[in-house]
């Protein structure tokens, strides 16, 4: 997405023509680096890297006035993909994108998040069984280290009995980690579908 705003200054000159005959004014405007003037507005007839000229004719007598309005357009892009809860807000409060919009990219977070959150149960599970792994290792190493000892038979009963439950756990994690996967492969799938649905050119 491409949000682009345009930041515009007026400044008014007053030209007051106190004798009897005319006078040709020349007023020179700071040009500024990156501003162009509004079309439709007045023209200057010299421009030069510090100023733009302007030439006004002043009856005597009277009073002139030359508005010279200038914009400067801003531009940000953004991966839509990329824009959380926080920036989204920060759109809204500042009036950059209307209903439209919004409803687009709300559309487009209600899908980033579902996926973070699959992301999140997914990296649960795989800690819980690299955890499982260690302890596993832990108890293999300890039955080896039982051999001889006088509690060999009770303990290695009962770290078989912890091993069995840990791998029946560990088999059922992963089935989850498995099914997480396919669900998140599925949420990924959406929310391009719904990115590349997404066509359109407001302005406000």
């Amino acid at each position: 997405m491409i949000l682009t705003r345009e930041e515009r200054n007026t400044r008014e000159y007053v030209v007051r023509n106190a004798d009897k005959t005319s006078r040709q004014i020349v007023i020179e405007h700071p040009a500024q680096e990156g501003w162009s003037l509004v079309d439709g507005g007045a023209k200057p007839e010299e421009t030069s890297d510090s100023f733009l000229r302007f030439r006004l004719n002043v009856a005597p007598g009277a009073t002139e006035h030359l508005k010279v309005e200038e914009r400067h357009p801003q531009s940000e892009d953004f991966q839509l993909d990329d824009i959380d809860d926080d920036r989204l807000a920060i759109l809204v409060e500042n009036k950059s994108i209307d209903a439209n919009v919004q409803q687009a990219i709300r559309s487009v977070l209600d899908r980033k998040n579902a996926v973070d959150s699959l992301d999140s149960q997914i990296g649960l599970r795989q800690r819980e069984v690299d955890t499982i792994g260690k302890d596993q290792a832990r108890l293999r190493e300890n039955m080896k280290a039982l051999k001889g000892s006088s509690e060999e038979k009770a303990l290695l009963q009962r770290y078989a009995r912890q091993l069995d439950q840990q791998e029946d756990r560990r088999i059922a994690v992963q089935k989850e980690i498995s099914d997480l996967n396919e669900k998140k492969n599925k949420a990924d799938e959406d929310l391009d579908q719904t990115i590349q649905s997404i066509v359109m050119d407001e302005s406000l």
